[in-house]
């Protein structure tokens, strides 16, 4: 009985330790991290686009950009993508200056001190986002469920597919349809095999 009291009295003193040692540790993170720095580095761009638009290319994805700021937003930036807005609502090529005004970081960052190195612009070629239903074409004596899937992507892409087959040969009752294009997606991507 003694031993058990003991016990659970250590544990009951353990746990202000741990707690202890966690706060220090955050103290001690978040104290490293306050130093304001200046670094210059290569942040990949998202491109905000009209929502019946789709980018097909650009020139270049990525902003070189020089930031002043604490070292903890420093590692931040590190996994967001700063955005640009693109203000065209037709399809097209198009050159987009990069300025201050139109780099988007989120707003809980506060970045307001920062250098645009590299590039002046960038060129997009935006196209219409379009869909369209299309055959599914299996082997003789399958049928698909259902037998016509939609596309959805860029017109110009799309525009010459008519039907598609699946990704493998089913070993089952179901089996998937996908395009190798990243920019097309079908809609369901699954169907099911009729013998």
């Amino acid at each position: 009985m003694a031993l058990k009291i003991r016990i659970y009295n250590d544990r009951k003193s353990i746990i202000p330790i741990i707690i202890a040692l966690l706060l220090g540790i955050a103290f001690w993170f978040y104290a490293k991290t306050d130093s304001i720095v200046t670094t210059k580095a290569k942040y990949p761009v998202k491109f905000i686009t009209h929502k019946n638009l789709i980018l097909i290319e650009t020139s270049t994805d990525s902003v070189t950009l020089k930031i002043k700021g604490k070292l903890r937003l420093q590692q931040m930036l590190r996994t967001i993508s700063p955005r640009i807005k693109v203000s065209y609502n037709y399809p097209g090529e198009l050159t987009i200056p990069v300025e201050k005004n139109n780099l988007i970081f989120p707003a809980w960052l506060r970045i307001k001190d920062f250098t645009i190195i590299e590039p002046e612009s960038i060129k997009v070629h935006l196209d219409s986002i379009a869909f369209k239903k299309v055959k599914v074409i299996l082997s003789k004596g399958l049928e698909s469920d259902p037998q016509k899937v939609t596309i959805k992507g860029p017109k110009s892409l799309i525009k010459d597919i008519d039907y598609l087959s699946p990704d493998s040969i089913p070993t089952g009752n179901i089996t998937t349809i996908t395009i190798d294009n990243k920019l097309i997606e079908v809609k369901p991507n699954r169907v099911r095999i009729k013998r």
